[in-house]
């Protein structure tokens, strides 16, 4: 059990690092663009796996902006995105699935997807919304309206609750930013026993 315990701190804690690099490297390329903050804060949020979990830090200890204002454009960077993807994910997966290879990774995203989002299975709207609340690297408005569109959900409906989940996650990470370490300690503690309870649930599904 302690061998079990140690290695999925492990594993996320390598993961924390390949994605911190990540968007450290990302984050780098944005600053080498001579547009202002705000427009910074604005174009991370648009951008996958960082969105607005990784927007709100950045502005508000990277570039020392005002929470207000970093909170603002985050929320409505993240939301840009999602009317695009609920309109058009349709013809471009159309176009793409005549492309064996787009095929074969948009087929891989799609089964990733349905696995990550039983709850918005279970519980349609009011899961999507919670489901988007949870600022973890497998949650978010990206995943969560690619969901909603697998699942056929309602696009006004879709993205209202989506619109609702963004909301949450913005006062939950700009509450753990605030905290500083201490909000990081609580982050990766949380992805720490998700990916527990995560290996627990498989063997619990063999068994």
């Amino acid at each position: 059990m302690k061998k079990l315990v140690l290695i999925v701190i492990l594993l996320a804690c390598v993961s924390l690092f390949a994605e911190h690099s990540f968007k450290k490297n990302i984050e780098n390329k944005i600053d080498a663009i001579e547009i202002s903050a705000e427009m910074k804060v604005f174009f991370i949020s648009m951008v996958p796996i960082f969105e607005l979990r990784g927007a709100i830090p950045i502005g508000i200890h990277h570039y020392k902006l005002p929470y207000w204002k970093v909170i603002s454009l985050a929320i409505f960077g993240n939301m840009i995105p999602i009317f695009f993807i609920l309109l058009f994910f349709e013809l471009i997966t159309k176009i793409c699935f005549k492309v064996p290879i787009f095929k074969k990774i948009l087929e891989t995203i799609f089964a990733r997807t349905r696995r990550k989002s039983a709850i918005i299975e279970k519980y349609e709207e009011i899961g999507l919304m919670f489901f988007v609340a949870i600022p973890l690297p497998i949650t978010g408005a990206w995943t969560g309206s690619l969901a909603a569109y697998l699942m056929g959900l309602n696009f006004w409906k879709s993205i209202l609750f989506i619109f609702l989940g963004v909301l949450i996650a913005a006062g939950v990470v700009t509450f753990l930013t605030s905290l500083k370490w201490i909000g990081l300690a609580v982050a990766v503690s949380a992805i720490v026993l998700l990916s527990i309870r995560g290996i627990f649930k498989k063997k619990s599904n063999k068994i």
